[in-house]
C-alpha cells in the first residue's frame, strides 16, 4: 500500500479513536438528572416565608429605642442615619427600631402612635393595607443586600413579598382597629428622607400589652 493510500486510513482510525474517546469521557444524565442539575429560578415568596423568622430576630437584636434615634435624626439626620441605621443610598439610611406608646387613633391607612421620649411635635405612625412596605425592612436587616440575589426585579420582589407578610401575619394578625387607646409594643424599621419628624414604621412585632 502505497503511502498516499496510507494517510486517509490512519486519519479514519484517529478520528474513530477521538470518537470512542469522547463517548467514554461522556457522562448520560437522566431527565430527572438533569432537571436537577438545572439552575433553581429565584422564588421570592418561599425566600420570605423561610426567612422571615430570621428578619424579626435580626430587627429585634438590632432595634435602638425610637425615641434616641428621634432625637437624633431630627437634629441630624445623616448623622443620626449613619449611627442607627443602614445605609441604602442617596443619602438615606433605613433604621430598626423599637418602642412602647398608646394608639391614639386609627383609621384605614395608619395607626397613630403616643410614644414617650419623642421629641414634641413629632409623629409615630404604623402603616396599614397599602401605606405598608417591605422595603425599609428588608434593607435594615442588613443580610437582604442587591448582590445577595439574581437581579433588581428578584430584589424588588423580596419588598414586595415582605409587605404582604407584614400586612397580613404582623398588622392584619393584630386588629388594628381593635388597638385604638391600648398600649403597643413594636419592632420594625423606617426610613430616613420623609417628611421632618414623622416616623412611619414598617413593624415586624405588633402587639397589644394593655
Amino acid at each position: 500500500m502505497t503511502r498516499t493510500r496510507r494517510r486517509p486510513l490512519v486519519l479514519l482510525g484517529a478520528a474513530v479513536l477521538l470518537l470512542v474517546a469522547m463517548v467514554v469521557s461522556t457522562k448520560f444524565v437522566t431527565p430527572e438528572e438533569a432537571e436537577a442539575l438545572r439552575p433553581q429560578q429565584f422564588e421570592a415568596p418561599v425566600y420570605v416565608q423561610e426567612n422571615f423568622p430570621q428578619v424579626v430576630e435580626t430587627l429585634t437584636a438590632e432595634a435602638t429605642d425610637l425615641a434616641t434615634v428621634a432625637e437624633a435624626v431630627d437634629a441630624d439626620p445623616q448623622a443620626g442615619g449613619e449611627q442607627f441605621g443602614v445605609a441604602v443610598g442617596s443619602g438615606k439610611f433605613a433604621v430598626p427600631v423599637s418602642f412602647t406608646g398608646t394608639v391614639t387613633s386609627v383609621d384605614d391607612r395608619f395607626m397613630e402612635v403616643d410614644v414617650e421620649g419623642v421629641p414634641d411635635g413629632d409623629t409615630v405612625r404604623i402603616p396599614i393595607g397599602n401605606a405598608v412596605s417591605g422595603t425599609p425592612v428588608r434593607d435594615a436587616t442588613g443580610f437582604m443586600t442587591f448582590g445577595d440575589f439574581p437581579g433588581q426585579t428578584d430584589f424588588q420582589n423580596v419588598a414586595n413579598e415582605l409587605k404582604l407578610v407584614i400586612a397580613d401575619e404582623v398588622v392584619g394578625a393584630a386588629d388594628p382597629a381593635s388597638l385604638e387607646g391600648q398600649e403597643v409594643s413594636v419592632v420594625g424599621a423606617f426610613a430616613t428622607g420623609g417628611p421632618e419628624g414623622s416616623y412611619l414604621v414598617q413593624p415586624v412585632v405588633l402587639q397589644a400589652t394593655s
